[in-house]
């Protein structure tokens, strides 16, 4: 039978689109008795003691919040933040669940590649690890507090607060934007999450700021990949539907206080395509979960298998995601601005071609799954629409620590 392990972690959006890791520290640090830091002053200590890795612009290098945890740490908690690089993220994953379980700690872990820094709460596995060492249990899923996306505050400052920052400030309730309960299962984990760092000081290495103590050894054992359930084609809105919850139920979520109560009043709609525009031939689908007039849940499953991948809890219903319809008359006679200087596109409704699919990769406008994009072509440019109503001419990559 299945444990858990879950910390009471508040959740803090993050105030700008590059401060993911002032964001983690923010919610790390309050668990811990320093108060409700400010995520200004913790970015400035973050990026300015990211030096280890001088060849790379880091928004939050590693070291950098290594340093800002260790700095602003209260006095009454004597122990140590341990940054730790290793070669699988078999070994990292470990090590957080070691950090959560022990320590009681919440670690901090790179994804994304280099790209992002979220908050690991909790852990689902065969067995609690019984040392930092152990390596006999199998993980099932992670709990995560993703800071992003930014606060409102970030494009209008009139919708303050957040920033300042306060016990039950919002942040990821469920509102206009911001995710505060998201369970990843251990395969999605290692698939999307958890790939490793691409270059610099730190490349080929998983990265994540846990406790102090020596990592498990290699060769633990993996959870068995679930049967496959489709034949390769793409499943169809209706079909993901069971899947889903089936999925849920497999992870024990219903059984859990705060999902289960929400779940088990909610009715699952309809799937929403998704294609990843990084991986060849990938697709998922999110299945919203609905009560009353408003989204409450969200699940996500393989698009092609029916595997379950992730879900979100939202403690506030949320309002639909726009349509394609209504993405693609939100940028029709619009001018579009390219960025970099290079003028304003027309978009003009003849000239126009509508995916049929959203879309989504990590990228600076979208850090969630759950935050997909409409694709729109004009010509040799592109245009994307995000499910919240945000337009950009293109998407920012290669981001680092952001």
């Amino acid at each position: 039978m299945a444990v858990t392990e879950s910390l009471a972690v508040q959740m803090h959006q993050q105030d700008t689109s590059y401060y993911c890791g002032a964001a983690c520290a923010q919610m790390v640090l309050e668990t811990i008795g320093a108060g409700l830091l400010d995520q200004d002053d913790l970015y400035a200590d973050n990026h300015s003691h990211s030096t280890l890795d001088a060849g790379v612009n880091w928004a939050t290098g590693p070291d950098g919040l290594q340093w800002t945890l260790m700095d602003r740490r209260p006095p009454a908690f004597t122990n140590y933040f341990a940054l730790y690089a290793l070669d699988t993220e078999d070994l990292l994953s470990r090590k957080l669940c070691w950090t959560i379980r022990h320590y009681q700690v919440a670690p901090v872990a790179l994804v994304y590649g280099w790209a992002h820094w979220i908050v690991v709460r909790g852990y689902t596995a065969s067995a609690h690890p019984a040392s930092s060492a152990d390596n006999t249990y199998t993980i099932d899923a992670f709990d995560i507090n993703n800071p992003w996306p930014p606060t409102p505050s970030e494009a209008n400052p009139a919708l303050a607060p957040p920033p300042p920052h306060s016990v039950g400030d919002g942040c990821g309730s469920g509102g206009d934007r911001g995710i505060a309960n998201e369970h990843v299962t251990y395969a999605t984990w290692r698939s999307t999450y958890m790939t490793g760092v691409p270059g610099g000081y730190w490349n080929g290495k998983f990265v994540a700021v846990c406790d102090p103590e020596p990592p498990a050894e290699r060769g633990g054992p993996m959870r068995e990949a679930p049967p496959r359930r489709g034949n390769g084609e793409l499943l169809g809105a209706r079909a993901v539907v069971d899947l889903a919850v089936a999925g849920l139920k497999a992870y024990g979520l219903y059984e859990r206080k705060d999902w289960g109560a929400i779940l088990r009043k909610a009715k699952p709609a309809a799937g929403v395509l998704v294609q990843r525009l990084d991986r060849t031939d990938n697709f998922y689908s999110v299945v919203p979960f609905q009560a009353g007039r408003g989204t409450v849940a969200f699940a996500a499953v393989d698009g092609r298998w029916g595997d379950y991948l992730q879900a979100a809890l939202l403690p506030k219903p949320q309002t639909a995601w726009l349509t394609l319809e209504q993405a693609f008359k939100l940028i029709v006679g619009r001018r579009v601005e390219l960025g970099e200087q290079r003028g304003r596109l027309l978009v003009r409704k003849q000239a126009v071609c509508m995916y049929p699919y959203l879309v989504w990769r990590p990228c600076l406008e979208s850090l969630s799954p759950f935050y997909p994009f409409y694709m729109f072509t004009i010509g040799g440019r592109r245009v994307y629409v995000r499910v919240d109503g945000a337009v950009f001419a293109s998407l920012t990559l290669n981001m680092k620590g952001v």
